[in-house]
């Protein structure tokens, strides 16, 4: 009985000793992965704050450190294809959305800018392809889900502008004609007054 105990004893102790050692090895990788993001996101920032600078090869290398930071962090590669696409280099830029999709499908930032590199490219069905999923991952009030969807008539896939996010993108433009026509007639008013005096 004994020997039996010291058995089990000798036999359990190393897995015990191993049972320790990975919940302190679990703990410290979580915090690791966390601490790479957060410093991932920091240098996405500082790519950002270089970019409005105006000094666009600072910004793509902190846009490229973050992403190698934090292989899961899709904006940085999304923020890079802006960035290469300004500077003419639209293969490298297509390469960086793609690769932002891969690790986030339903970004739809990287959908809109791939339709539009591709409308550029004059590549119509993948363009549409973009733009409807841009479309459709969009929020109603979202201009951009507006924008994608004036893609989408433009490039004849729909023939109107249709449910919920074409009604508020009419709503949108016939508050912009109204408006339009209210500057104009406000003007109107100036150069009628402006040529006949101060009349009632």
């Amino acid at each position: 009985m004994l020997d039996s105990l010291r058995m089990t004893h000798r036999t359990c102790a190393p897995n015990v000793i191993a049972g320790l050692a990975i919940l302190t090895i679990v703990p410290t990788t979580a915090i690791r992965a966390s601490t790479l993001r957060d410093e991932a996101v920091g240098y996405r920032a500082q790519g950002y704050e270089a970019q409005q600078r105006g000094d666009l090869e600072s910004a793509l290398s902190f846009y490229q450190k973050a992403a190698t930071l934090d292989p899961s962090y899709a904006t940085p590669l999304n923020d890079a294809g802006v960035l290469l696409e300004e500077k003419g280099r639209f293969d490298e830029a297509e390469s960086a959305y793609q690769q932002a999709l891969m690790i986030h499908p339903n970004y739809p930032d990287a959908h809109a800018n791939l339709a539009m590199l591709y409308e550029r490219w004059a590549q119509k069905e993948k363009a549409i392809y973009h733009w409807m999923k841009r479309y459709q991952l969009g929020e109603p009030h979202d201009p951009w889900t507006a924008r994608a969807e004036e893609r989408l008539v433009a490039l004849g896939v729909f023939a109107h502008y249709p449910g919920l996010k074409g009604q508020v993108y009419t709503r949108r433009r016939i508050v912009d004609n109204e408006m339009n026509a209210h500057a104009q007639s406000v003007e109107e008013f100036r150069a009628v007054t402006e040529a006949h005096g101060n009349w009632p």
